[in-house]
């Protein structure tokens, strides 16, 4: 076959279709040598190929025989990132324990903080804040375990109660990188079987560089539902029982010999010993936690069969798998590579059978790491342990994973249908082999048990299993790899002084120094060399020889020559003779893997490019990108099926593994469900989707599709292509062979399999700074299965001969190089026209920019445009007498491409990298008729930066026989001789009109080290410009006294053409210098093409009358008297619009009313219409339940009304803040997924109840309900999650700001360049097409200077409100800050230092400061919030800025925030200086709309009524008055929808601004409450501020009296009797007041469990009543210098105890009550009963600070079991009342006690020895005694008795009677 000297170009319809499945074929025997021909093959299984093959078309764009076009030439490095995470404890609930005293600590890696330790206690409250600083590569960092534990505290070791872990990778991939407000339930790795210790309460944040932290709310709520609000992921089962992961590590193979210690090399070099010197182990961690295996000595290739074994709950929180092999050193020992694998990739999360646990191989991992070059110190060794991108193959490992849910309670049922499934023979091998791994399994299962017998802890277990001698021998597949090398451009000229040769390898095939690797085939290099292969099987006539095939791995070294052009780039002169690699390597067949992977990607692709050209189309702004949105999806609906019928036929392959089927299924389950979802798009079946909505699901299908294209089981290792220069390795790239595998199934066949791709090579690690292309090679390589060897030139470009090696014998093995004979002269015209959005390589802040074109072996530049980011070269580069070899169609089809480079010219040095860009030249055939390209624009990357775009086009002509006459004509050159870009590809030019509003500078810093002083504006764009005036005096005044200017100039009539925008400040100094201070490039000009308008006369006047008058006399009448009518009638087409809802509504919608609107139709701004006109309607009675207040009401009745529930309470601010706190939560609530802006409800369907006394448990979300109770409903305010800025687009609807950057552009900085930002340019442009006639061009004033204010300066009275700050990045070594305010304003600086709140992080400020300044001097306010130190300087915590001058001139109102509802006094008083009529008067006059017409009842502006409640009855006279203040102020709240000039008016609002610091740039350090009202000095002075300062918390006293005990268990037994007592006493504190800790006195020797005490208790503490919360103030330890304040909730804790002489005293009972909301007491001890007390409702529950005085039983408890009951009595007092009636502690005076009547029993050992032995002996035994002590007197009786007889009887006897 090779023996063809020229290979013919064959069709399509000649190449005949294979069988779609390899696999298929294997299994019909190996053995049969495969030589189908297409004839072959009929029926379903080749339609099915044929619709295959047609629906996966080589997409049109790109070329056939070249890879798709890619002009980004290399990727950016991992790049190391600075992460900050904070952990909140909040509480910690149902801890296992009793008497326990818990303390949380955090781990992360190697730092590790502790919370305080709280005292006895199962549910503390820390509410406690911690930050952590990372730095590192974000896939390493989001590997780190987050570990909570909890321990019950000791002095000496402290005993671990439960833990939870979670990776950072699983919090960051949370919506908003957090979990919030959940709860992590605490497990005890010591022992799995005990189940859950606890549950900690906690937020989890991971946030980078530029995250936007979302805040959320804190909530305590006692009867909050734990286990639906687990502190896990979306998805997740909330019951996670243990599981067993088991990791199985076969054997590994083709590791690196070379031991990496120094002393073993040395010790080689003296012995001269030959065996590997590597000794391998492998470590597993997952988890936290790490297991290894034994190390084999001396062994390239060993052999372990052990299991690591990790226990964790299932599914995990930690995502990864991390595999490493090391080698042990005798010093130290050092990793050889790293793999990672992700549980989410080889599991499947989802319900039902569609759900498959982590299953894993066994398969083969492919390790990468650092080139395998045995020197002694490996510069790269970082990558080996899993840092960046490995670069050479470093051997493989076998693993098999698989898990095993743990049985025992009711998990088992759920998951055992799929351990079943997991626990067949994982592999269809052939019956025998699956005997054996059954049998393996069946031991394996046997240790296992044994094991989980033995221990029940989490601890890693390694341990060996039995497998057959050989697993299955893995069935060996040969593959061919064959490459065709191209072209060899672009060496560095560093390297290009030796001779360069090409090693192409895969694994250790082809690889020069380990030789052909030996695994698989278990053949060495040499071997594989005289191996008789036969190579092809074809059935052309001649018959098929076994010829050796040799190795030609490397092409031969040659010297490269120098670039035409460029001395910077040599390269090898490929020119009519390409070099080829090819050698034959053996992998296990399982390529039906990457087959699945090439189809899906395909379709990824297909799909991703296909919205791409819907972008463009919609760019364009043509026509019907909705229905090529349709028929993207159809096309995408049309290839999945493909996929899915072939995958659901489940076809049989060698070598499948568990995973291999479940992820086929999963594939084409996941593809139906997209199907559908795409068909649901297509017919609009839920909603119309916009064309954008239809984009954003497509993508979302590429994103499903490319997440299962990764294929975690790894088959052929990847191919890498290095570059040897004198056989050293220097620069590579690394394929992955699926990319490069053959497939006789065209939509099988990797994308590059059999084309020329152009490789940019790149130095292996860490690249230095700036560092540029080392090579540009282009490659053809094609991989397969021998059996498909006879397609290995089938792509490539025709009209070469082969040329064979000499080595080879027949012609049956591929060439060793291809001769392409037939050459072409070509010219290649370059036409540079401009960039646009260049980095800035200069210290200025500019670059001068020129062009390096690099085509094949010729290079040419582009003249050097000088200080410009923006460059406009409108230059042709000739390149002439290009010399191509090749078929001249193939030429066409697949040229060769252009680089374009673009640098920045220096003076002195070499120039800089800019960036570069790949395009592809449009090709005209002599024989072809010319057209003339079009200009477009490529993307220009610096790495991954992106560094611009460059609009140009590169033609390559070919130069027919009459010479280059026959050529298109070029225009002549200009003197320097450069040539110009034709006119007809120039882009057609139209006149335009620029008008640039100059308004001022800001913020400018000093350049050259002197300050700006004198600056002026420069704007340039499409070569023409203006410049300002200049600034006599920045200090004085920043702004521009000529306010606006024009230009005109020539642009391209194609808007996406349209050239940069150019704004430069410069600086003029002393002699007549300028300096350049900054500049902004604006790429996009689209933003500022105006449309042309209607003539503007209508405008100034509505309904043809003269509206001025009527508004002056509106206003006059406004400001004279409160009645306003008009004389004049509304017009009859006015559209009435009513404000308020009917009477039987709440009749003051504002009062729950937001501030801000939800979208509400047109026709009614605010509410729905009335039916009936409110004009007609009088007050339904004398004194209206109207909380809406007349104009002169007082809040006095408000008072009263408040202090019937709660007599400690009066309305104020805060009741307004925590009213509108809980608002905006509620709405939370119900909106969740709300969208911005929409979490308020229309006015009138919500009213909130407040009270901040205790029944605010009642407060409820009521619709529409009449109000007949008396509470009142409070004014609210907006409260915004982030700045006012972010929600009124920056206020940028008169000017915008424009920020100059100055200095180089580098890639840290980008996207955060604050370091660059030297000033700010304010100002704006409006393009237009020039007009045709110029008598209408300018009447006097610019289109662009309407509605724009004067800019002299203005002096404003500035109130800056701190209501508080939270989550505070701590300053202090302890954790924690000293924060206080420091405010500055031009030169005026406030440092509210001696109100330094001591030791918070979440301080609550509630300050106010007033300013007075002077716009636009002092027009950027900084709050800044300093840590306040005893020694030193003070720390900057953070700080945050607002531009006020934007805020004051806005349209949006942003001066003084409206109010939800006018009132004259109290806590929600008017507090702007103009009422809502003069405001909306004033509106009008502005806008020119024509009104307001006041009339009863309604007002009127143009042809829009608005109607309301105008009579209002006063309170105290009943006299009735007219006020239209309440009806403007509804007016101004539906702003927005009047027509045409409507926009949103800033409503009364807290705006949360986060904190930054200059030193941790886009990190946040905190965030800040706060809100700025400004009133112009030449208006009415404004009332007094509005008072925030806090609250201060309200002196309590709890008297709690314990009369007497019940049923307390009895633990001491009478050594005795055997009898049961216990001396009972009564503990109690209230939590975080532990130290005031009170007892009773003992109750000895309760024998019934019965205690009577009669003893009181007094509890002195601070309370919040509108927080509910304690607060309290003490020193943290004895080294504290001050008192710190906490809040925590009010907790009684009392516990019963039994009293130990000798012992510590035991630990019986406890109860804990929040005195909020505790259960109600039962009225006799035989009522009390723990279940009632745990399970009590929300509902039944009580609180002291509403019931003050409760007296009855309650249960104690002990580890959930009642141990005893006490009769208590709680009565809660003020602090004044505590000092008017004083009551003594214990039985003292005053009102003291009686003694309790206590049992005669009742005593202590010691004290009455006595008694005890009355009490105890003689009571119970003096019977007993009785009888003892007769029967020892008859006893001593007999004894004397007998002891006696025989002396008296004989005296007797002698001496006789």
């Amino acid at each position: 076959m090779f023996g063809l000297k020229v290979k013919k170009k064959r069709n399509k319809a000649e190449k005949g279709l294979i069988l779609a499945n390899k696999a298929a074929k294997d299994s019909q025997g190996d053995t049969e040598a495969l030589q189908e021909e297409p004839s072959h093959q009929e029926g379903p299984r080749g339609d099915l190929v044929h619709d295959d093959a047609s629906i996966f078309p080589v997409p049109s764009a790109s070329p056939k025989r070249r890879s798709k076009l890619l002009t980004k030439i290399h990727d950016g490095e991992v790049r190391s990132q600075n992460y900050q995470i904070a952990i909140t404890i909040t509480e910690a609930r149902q801890l296992v324990g009793e008497n326990i005293d818990p303390v949380v600590t955090i781990e992360i890696g190697d730092e590790k903080k502790q919370s305080t330790v709280k005292e006895g206690t199962n549910s503390p409250f820390y509410n406690e804040y911690f930050v952590f600083d990372f730095i590192g590569p974000q896939v390493h960092l989001f590997d780190k375990i987050i570990k909570i534990s909890v321990f019950h505290h000791k002095l000496i070791g402290s005993v671990l109660i439960g833990s939870f872990k979670v990776d950072l990778g699983t919090v960051y991939n949370q919506p908003g990188h957090q979990f919030c407000n959940k709860w992590a339930l605490l497990t005890d790795p010591g022992d799995i079987r005990t189940g859950t210790k606890g549950y900690l309460k906690c937020d989890i944040s991971v946030m980078g560089k530029g995250d936007v932290l979302k805040t959320s709310p804190k909530t305590s709520d006692t009867e909050e539902p734990i286990e639906k609000n687990l502190l896990i992921p979306n998805g997740f089962p909330l019951e996670r029982p243990w599981a067993r992961f088991y990791v199985r590590l076969y054997k590994a193979e083709g590791l690196p010999k070379m031991n990496s210690s120094i002393m073993a090399n040395v010790t080689k070099a003296f012995v001269g010993d030959s065996k590997d010197l590597v000794d391998p182990f492998v470590e597993v961690s997952f988890a936290g936690q790490m297991g290894r295996t034994t190390v084999q000595k001396n062994c390239a290739d060993p052999v372990w069969h052990e299991q690591v074994i990790f226990k964790e709950m299932f599914p995990p929180l930690c995502r990864r798998v991390k595999i490493q092999v090391w080698d042990e050193g005798s010093m130290n020992d050092v990793a050889l590579a790293t793999h990672f694998i992700d549980l989410k990739k080889i599991s499947n999360e989802q319900d039902g059978d569609k759900g498959f646990l982590p299953t894993f191989g066994p398969a083969w991992i492919n390790l990468y790491g650092s080139p395998r070059n045995h020197s002694l110190m490996d510069d790269y060794q970082e990558m080996n342990e899993g840092f960046g991108e490995g670069v050479s193959f470093r051997g493989r490992i076998l693993v098999e994973i698989a898990v095993e849910i743990l049985s025992g309670r009711a998990q088992e049922s759920k998951f055992s249908k799929a351990l079943k499934e997991l626990k067949l023979p994982s592999k269809d091998k052939d019956s025998k082999s699956s005997k054996g791994k059954d049998k393996a399994d069946k031991t394996e299962d046997g240790k296992s048990q044994q094991a989980s017998n033995k221990t029940n802890s989490t601890e890693v277990e390694v341990e060996s299993f039995d497998v057959p001698p050989e697993i299955v021998p893995e069935k060996n597949e040969e593959f061919l790899l064959f490459g065709a090398f191209f072209e060899a451009t672009m060496i560095d000229r560093k390297i290009g002084d030796k001779p360069i040769s090409f090693e192409v390898s895969i694994g250790n095939f082809g690889n020069l120094i380990d030789g052909g690797s030996h695994h698989g085939s278990k053949k060495s290099a040499e071997s594989a060399e005289e191996d008789l292969l036969p190579l092809l099987h074809e059935g052309q006539g001649d018959v098929a020889h076994d010829v050796p095939i040799p190795m030609a791995s490397t092409t031969h070294p040659e010297k490269p020559l120098v670039t035409e052009g460029n001395r910077n780039y040599n390269y090898l002169p490929f020119e009519a003779k390409k070099p080829c690699v090819y050698f034959i390597s053996s992998w296990g067949d399982q390529t039906f893997r990457l087959h699945w992977s090439n189809m899906l990607e395909k379709m990824a692709d297909f799909l991703e490019e296909s919205i791409e050209e819907v972008r463009e189309l919609i760019k364009i702004s043509q026509e019907a990108p909705e229905e090529k949105m349709k028929t993207v999806l159809s096309d995408f609906i049309s290839r999945s099926s493909a996929f899915i019928s072939e995958a659901e036929k489940k076809p049989k392959m060698l070598n499948q593994t568990t995973l291999d089927k479940k992820r086929l299924t999963l594939c084409w389950q996941e593809l139906e469900a997209m199907c559908k979802e795409a068909k649901g798009i297509i017919q609009q079946q839920k909603k119309k989707l916009s064309v954008d909505e239809m984009i954003h699901e497509a993508q979302n299908f590429v994103e499903k599709i490319r997440f299962l294209v990764d294929e975690p089981q790894h088959t052929i290792p990847d191919v890498f292509i290095w570059m040897l220069s004198n056989n050293r390795r220097v620069a590579y790239a690394r394929i992955a062979s699926k990319d490069l595998l053959y497939s006789p199934v065209a939509g099988q066949m990797g994308k590059h399999c059999g084309k020329i791709k152009t490789h940019f090579l790149k130095p292996p690690g860490k690249r230095p700074a700036g560092w540029s292309v080392q090579a540009k090679v282009d490659v053809y390589l094609w991989l397969g299965s021998i059996k498909h060897a006879s397609a290995i030139l089938d792509n490539l470009p025709v009209g070469y001969e082969a040329e064979m090696s000499s080595k080879g014998a027949g012609t049956n093995h591929p060439p060793s190089n291809l001769l392409y004979q037939e050459q072409h002269v070509f010219q290649l015209r370059a036409h540079m026209y401009q960039a646009r959005g260049l980095i800035a390589a200069d210290s200025n802040g500019l670059s001068d920019p020129f062009a390096k074109v690099t085509f094949l072996s010729h290079c040419q530049t582009t003249k050097i445009i000088s200080q410009t980011l923006s460059p406009t070269w409108n230059q042709m580069l000739l390149f002439n007498d290009l010399v191509l070899h090749g078929d001249v169609k193939e030429l066409a089809e697949s040229p060769p491409l252009v680089v374009v480079e673009l640098y920045d010219s220096d003076a002195v040095g070499k120039p800089e990298y800019l960036g570069a860009t790949v395009a592809a030249p449009v090709v005209k055939l002599a024989d072809q008729d010319y057209e003339p390209p079009r200009l477009c624009y490529h993307p220009i990357f610096c790495g991954n930066l992106s560094g611009g775009d460059l609009l140009a086009v590169f033609e390559l002509l070919q130069v027919p026989p009459s010479g280059l006459q026959g050529l298109p004509p070029v225009e002549p050159p200009d003197i320097t001789q450069i040539y110009p870009v034709p006119a007809n590809i120039r882009p057609v030019l139209s006149k335009y009109r620029v008008e640039v509003l100059f308004w001022g500078v800001r913020e400018m810093k000093k350049v050259q080290l002197l300050s700006v002083d004198r600056p002026q504006a420069l704007i340039e764009c499409g070569g023409q410009g203006v410049k300002s005036c200049v600034i006599q005096s920045y200090k004085n005044n920043p702004n521009f006294s000529i306010q606006a200017d024009a230009f005109e100039v020539e642009l391209p009539e194609n808007e996406l053409l349209h050239p940069p925008l150019s704004i430069c400040v410069v600086d003029w100094r002393a002699f007549g210098r300028s300096t350049l201070v900054g500049t902004y490039t604006i790429n996009y000009l689209k933003q500022f093409l105006c449309k042309l308008r209607e003539p503007l006369a209508p405008i100034t006047q509505v309904d043809g009358t003269q509206p001025g008058h009527d508004i002056s006399d509106s206003l006059t009448a406004t400001e004279s008297s409160g009645a306003h009518s008009s004389s004049q009638d509304p017009p009859a087409d006015h559209i009435y619009v009513d404000v308020e809802p009917p009477p039987t509504v709440v009749p003051d919608s504002a009062q729950a009313q937001p501030a801000i609107l939800v979208d509400v139709p047109d026709s009614s701004p605010m509410l729905e219409p009335e039916h009936t006109p409110v004009a007609q309607e009088p007050p339904k009675d004398g004194k209206p339940k109207d909380p809406r207040k007349p104009s002169r009401r007082s809040t006095k009745r408000r008072k009263r009304t408040i202090a019937d529930e709660s007599a400690e309470n009066v309305i104020d601010w805060w009741s307004k803040y925590y009213a509108s706190l809980k608002k905006a939560q509620k709405a939370k609530e119900r909106n969740p997924k709300g969208k911005k802006g929409n979490t308020e409800a229309k006015p009138d369907e919500v009213v909130v109840d407040i009270e901040d006394g205790p029944k605010k448990k009642k407060d409820k979300m009521l619709k529409k309900k009449p109000k007949d109770d008396g509470i009142p409903n409070l004014a609210i305010l907006q409260i915004y999650d982030g700045d006012l800025e972010s929600e009124f687009n920056n206020f940028e609807d008169w000017v915008k700001t424009f920020e100059l950057f100055r200095g180089k552009s580098t890639e840290d900085d980008h996207g955060l360049d604050g370091d660059r930002v030297i000033g700010k340019f304010k100002g704006s442009f409006c393009i237009y097409k020039s007009p045709q006639d110029s008598s209408s061009e300018d009447s006097g004033q610019l289109r662009i200077q309407q509605g724009i204010p004067p800019n002299h300066p203005v002096t404003v009275l500035i109130r800056v409100y701190i209501v508080a700050a939270f989550n505070l990045s701590p300053a202090d070594p302890d954790g924690k800050s000293d924060p206080y305010i420091v405010i500055k304003l031009g030169k005026t600086e406030i440092k509210d230092r001696d109100k330094y709140i001591p030791k918070q992080l979440n301080p609550v400020f509630g300050r106010s400061f007033e300013i007075q300044a002077t716009f636009p001097k002092e027009s950027l306010l900084s709050i800044l919030i300093y840590d306040h130190d005893m020694i030193g300087t003070d720390d900057l915590i953070g700080e945050t800025k607002i531009d006020l001058e934007n805020r004051f001139y806005s349209k949006h109102r942003a001066i003084c925030g409206l109010q939800s509802q006018y009132e004259i006094e109290g806590y929600n008083a008017w507090r702007d200086t103009s009422k809502p009529t003069e405001i909306l008067t004033k509106l009008c006059k502005d806008n020119k709309l024509d009104g307001p017409y006041f009339h009863p009842g309604k007002i009127q502006i143009g042809n829009q009524v608005f109607s309301g409640k105008t009579i209002f009855t006063e309170e105290d006279t009943d006299e009735t008055v007219e006020s239209y203040e309440h009806l403007a102020l509804k007016v101004l709240h539906s702003w927005e929808d009047i027509p045409e000039v409507g926009c949103r008016l800033v409503p009364e609002h807290i705006e949360t601004r986060p904190l930054y610091h200059k030193d941790k740039p886009g990190m946040e350090q905190g965030r800040l409450q706060m809100w700025v009202d400004m009133f112009p000095k030449d208006m009415p002075q404004p009332g007094p501020p509005v008072d925030i300062s806090p609250r201060r918390p309200k002196g309590y006293e709890l008297r709690v009296t314990i009369w007497n005990t019940e049923d307390v268990i009895l633990e001491d037994e009478n050594i005795f009797t055997g009898q049961k007592s216990s001396d009972i006493y009564v503990k109690g504190w209230l939590k975080g007041l532990e130290d005031d800790k009170q007892e009773t006195d003992v109750h000895y020797n309760s024998l019934t469990g019965e205690g009577n005490f009669n003893w009181r208790f007094l509890f002195p503490f601070q309370y919040l009543p509108a927080e509910k919360q304690m607060v309290i103030t003490k020193r943290e330890n004895i080294f504290s210098l001050e008192k710190m304040e906490c809040k925590t909730p009010a907790v009684l804790v009392l516990q019963v105890w039994d009293f130990e002489r000798l012992s510590s005293d035991d630990f019986l009972g406890t109860l804990e009550m929040n005195l909020n909301s505790f259960p109600r007491a039962a009225k006799s001890a035989k009522a009390c009963d723990l279940a009632k007390f745990e399970n009590a409702s929300e509902e039944t529950k009580i609180s002291i600070f509403q019931q003050k005085r409760v007296r009855g039983w309650w249960p104690f408890s002990k580890s959930k079991e009642l141990t005893g009951k006490v009769e208590a009595e709680f009565h809660l007092v003020t602090a004044e009342e505590a000092e008017k009636n004083p009551v003594g502690k214990a039985r003292k005076e005053p009102e003291p006690l009686a003694k309790p009547n206590r049992p005669d029993t009742s005593f202590s050992w010691f004290m009455s020895p006595f008694k005890c032995l009355y009490y105890l002996i003689w009571k119970n035994y003096k019977k007993y005694i009785i009888i003892a002590f007769i029967l020892i007197i008859l006893i001593i009786f007999l004894v004397l008795f007998i002891y006696t007889l025989p002396g008296a009887i004989s005296r007797r006897i002698v001496v006789g009677s």
